[in-house]
């Protein structure tokens, strides 16, 4: 039995140049997106913290958080529009902000402080500006935001409103609730007693439910 062998050439592929690879056309673009951002973020924060201090000395309204100044003349205020003699007097306390002291000592049962009904901002308060008290009970807001904004529209209108002297005296930037979960930390006796005293406040009161 013949057998036929076939010979064939060897495959050689041609030679050519290697090939340089082109970016995509979007590199530019991601590179955009990856640097640009950064540099501009930083710009923003670094611009806010003046810009917060700016904008809170253009508050045309309250005062620092221990001025006593403002404090004397909220009391002038408040004695000039009939409200009777107090025994407590706003002071500089211990943390270094204000709060009402005793002037002599106080009795059990002895009332501490009153506030004539003329001098209360309430719901019901009358707006120097009409309109807007107008339009927030139209749309029955809740009390809480609708006195939020009476005393930002009193405020507004500074020295001609009649509250002028109680808005010139709050402060301007209060403190929150965790400043004074802090100090109740720092005097945990004090703590036990504030908070054994709302237990049993809770306490009476499902007593007479």
């Amino acid at each position: 039995m013949a057998t036929t062998t076939t010979i064939h050439p060897q495959f050689r592929p041609p030679v050519r140049a290697p090939r340089r690879l082109r970016p995509p056309p979007y590199s530019s673009f991601v590179r955009y997106r990856t640097h640009i951002p950064v540099r501009a973020s930083a710009a923003s924060a670094s611009a806010s913290a003046p810009a917060q201090r700016e904008a809170a000395a253009g508050v045309p309204w309250g005062c620092e958080i221990e001025s006593l100044e403002n404090a004397a003349s909220l009391e002038r205020w408040l004695v000039d529009s009939g409200l009777p003699e107090q025994r407590l007097a706003i002071q500089r306390v211990d943390v270094g902000e204000r709060g009402l002291v005793a002037l002599k000592n106080i009795r059990k049962g002895e009332k501490l402080l009153f506030v004539p009904p003329s001098l209360v901002i309430t719901a019901d308060s009358e707006w120097s500006c009409p309109e807007v008290g107008d339009v927030m009970k139209r749309n029955s807001v809740p009390d809480w935001p609708l006195l939020a904004t009476y005393l930002i529209s009193e405020a507004s209108l500074e020295g001609s409103s009649r509250w002028s002297n109680y808005i010139a005296a709050l402060p301007r930037q209060p403190y929150s609730l965790l400043y004074c979960l802090y100090v109740l930390l720092q005097d945990s006796c004090g703590a036990r007693r504030i908070l054994g005293g709302f237990a049993n406040q809770g306490k009476g009161n499902s007593e007479d439910n």
